[in-house]
């Protein structure tokens, strides 16, 4: 992609506004103040290429969201040619991290958000054409989404932050200063920025630019093409990501159900998946998972430029995978926990032979009798992980210093760093749903699927529940209208087969009627539907174990594995194991705790030596001096888990 001419000219409109360089920002030695707040942002064109500059600064963070998200938690690990910014990090060991690491480099946030405030404090809202609508008002609302999106990245790097309001410019005298809050609270000091009617006015007045990029590189071939709306963070999704981590449950079901099933749009899951055809590992099946990580699969994305000399570049390629430029050495792969959670899935195998019981044909496939661990149990990291041994021709020596063991990540776009997909909001909106106190919604997202099919097979007591979670009636969260939410249907019709020597025999024949609405655990272990031991404990809620809370956490156990198993290597997964953990903290009765910080210390102490066999226990074996470290008192917020904040160390 080349977005130089546009965003250099719109960064260059911010700085024409008064802003001075980011550098210095929470240096002691600065006294730079970033803004001057007598600016006012009154022409539209100016209001654009700000929103644009705000693009530009966040690609300078793009990688690091990937790289912090993952390398703090326990699904990747370093290789022997890692550098050494990433061995820091791997290290757990914050506060010897260096001032030149480039992935610890809390200014990048504050200038981003920094850039937020001037806009917020300084566009003129109120500005209409032709007595019409606000035409910088969606501008407004969408960096608001920036902003909020930018100090969620930084509260889950850093822990507890320095927190500014919109109208307090950011300088190095203000920021050691300033109260630090944790995300918990930073979440609840956003979610005031917000109006309910921010929502629906971005339902009518969304920013449009059109297209961007797409020129002609004077070969035949035109650079990436991006559509502006999908650079803009979906307000619905941000409020729900705010209310997840404020621990408001109800809400942030809510926001996520009415983006994905919103009255004039639907997201459904669609029903990519990569399956074995048979039940004896001789036919590989379709794969059509690999294609969710193409050219539509996204929701919200940063745009990166194609080469340096057109501006900021992702660097994730040369890191995941093996390519000429880092001589096939990748730098980061898959952990053995994240193989480990994949190879302890079963994958089952459903002939649909019986109209009466379509559980009885459900068979798992003997693992024992597949050779390549990674297409034992679930398939998605053998779909989007390839990996192969090379032997080099080295006759002249030009390729002894080559690496051997090639990797290729097939979820890296180094052109677009992901914010959002469809899965990632399908997955929070069980773990709101678990979290009111609904299980059997949220694992439906894993097993089944959610559409008014499914939602017709839970249980009263849990529909009934959903009328009033803390006074929050979110009932609305089982609509899926019918007509753009459908399930695989199966039916069947009777036969008569004429059998050897003249008898005949009836049979049932399957005929199937294809959805566009699964179960997220489908998309790499089978007929997930149809797994009679994929399920929860029954929700007894008169005294008997399980106990609804017993579901709960049992829930949260398959969907803390889902998130590994579908969303793994893309920046998600420390910032899951820490809002559980936040979670999980309100069952034990202490008001003063932060979380259940053994939820998120046991999974990063057994990175290196989980179990792979499911009959001996996962966590047997882990780094103790790690798992000590990141276990702290129990239930405080552990600065174990974070970066360390210039003016900390």
């Amino acid at each position: 992609m080349k977005l130089k001419t546009i965003l250099t000219i719109s960064l260059a409109a911010i700085l024409a506004a008064g802003v001075t360089s980011c550098e210095d920002m929470l240096r002691v030695d600065s006294k730079t103040v970033m803004f001057d707040y007598q600016n006012t942002l009154d022409d539209p064109t100016d209001t654009v290429y700000s929103v644009l500059g705000i693009i530009k600064k966040m690609q300078t963070i793009a990688d690091r969201t990937i790289i912090l998200g993952e390398i703090r938690g326990d699904l990747v690990a370093i290789s022997d040619h890692a550098s050494e910014d990433l061995r820091e990090l791997y290290s757990y060991d914050f506060r010897s991290v260096g001032k030149a690491n480039k992935y610890d480099q809390a200014v990048d946030y504050y200038s981003i958000i920094n850039n937020c405030n001037f806009f917020l404090a300084n566009v003129d809202t109120t500005f209409k054409r032709n007595q019409q609508h606000s035409i910088m008002k969606g501008e407004y609302i969408t960096v608001l989404c920036y902003r909020a999106w930018a100090y969620l990245q930084l509260a889950q790097i850093y822990g507890e932050v320095p927190y500014f309001d919109i109208n307090t410019p950011i300088t190095s005298d203000n920021a050691s200063s300033a109260e630090k809050v944790n995300i918990k609270q930073l979440a609840k000091l956003l979610l005031g920025d917000f109006q309910d009617e921010y929502i629906t006015y971005l339902d009518k007045y969304s920013p449009n630019y059109g297209k961007l990029g797409g020129e002609d590189l004077g070969n035949g071939q035109k650079t990436t093409e991006h559509e502006s709306k999908d650079l803009f963070i979906p307000i619905r999704i941000i409020l729900g990501d705010l209310c997840l981590w404020a621990e408001d449950y109800a809400h942030a079901a809510l926001y996520y159900h009415d983006f994905l099933a919103g009255d004039d749009r639907s997201y459904t899951t669609g029903q990519n998946c990569v399956t074995w055809l048979t039940n004896d590992y001789l036919f590989f099946g379709d794969d059509t998972y690999y294609s969710l990580f193409g050219k539509t699969g996204h929701i919200t994305y940063i745009p990166m430029e194609a080469d340096k000399y057109s501006g900021t570049v992702s660097e994730l390629g040369n890191i995941f995978n093996s390519t000429s430029d880092n001589d096939y050495w990748y730098q980061l792969t898959r952990s053995r926990a994240a193989t480990a959670i994949s190879v302890r899935q079963n994958y089952c195998y459903h002939a649909r032979k019986n109209p009466n019981n379509p559980y009885e044909f459900a068979t798992y496939l003997d693992k024992e009798a597949e050779d390549i661990i990674l297409r034992r149990g679930d398939l998605r990291l053998q779909s989007i992980l390839e990996t192969d041994y090379i032997e080099w021709d080295d006759e002249d020596g030009s390729t002894s210093n080559y690496g051997t063991e090639y990797q290729t990540l097939n979820k890296i776009n180094s052109e677009k760093i992901w914010l959002y997909r469809k899965d990632v909001v399908y997955l929070r909106l069980a773990e709101a749903l678990n979290r009111c106190g609904l299980p059997q919604s949220a694992f439906a997202i894993l097993k089944e699927g959610l559409c008014e099919a499914t939602v017709d097979s839970l249980s009263q007591g849990e529909k009934l529940r959903a009328k009033n979670i803390d006074g929050v009636d979110i009932s609305q969260v089982y609509v899926y209208p019918r007509a753009k939410f459908t399930a695989s249907k199966m039916g069947w019709y009777s036969v008569t087969i004429q059998m050897a020597g003249g008898s005949t025999q009836s049979a049932y024949v399957a005929e199937w009627a294809s959805g566009n609405t699964m179960g997220l655990h489908s998309r790499g272990c089978g007929d997930a539907a149809y797994d009679p031991n994929y399920r929860i404990p029954v929700d007894t809620t008169g005294g008997n174990i399980p106990t609804l809370k017993d579901s709960i956490r049992a829930v949260e156990e398959a969907l803390i594995d889902e998130m590994a198993l579908e969303t793994c290597f893309e920046g998600y997964r420390f910032g899951d194991l820490m809002r559980i953990a936040m979670h999980r903290a309100a069952d034990s009765g202490d008001n003063s705790a932060f979380a259940e910080n053994e939820f998120l210390a046991k999974r990063v102490a057994t990175r290196e030596t989980a179990s792979m066999d499911n009959d001996v226990d996962y966590y047997r074996t882990k780094d103790e001096d790690l798992y000590t470290k990141l276990l702290g008192d129990g239930k405080s917020l552990n600065k174990n888990w974070f970066l360390v904040l210039p003016d900390e160390k």
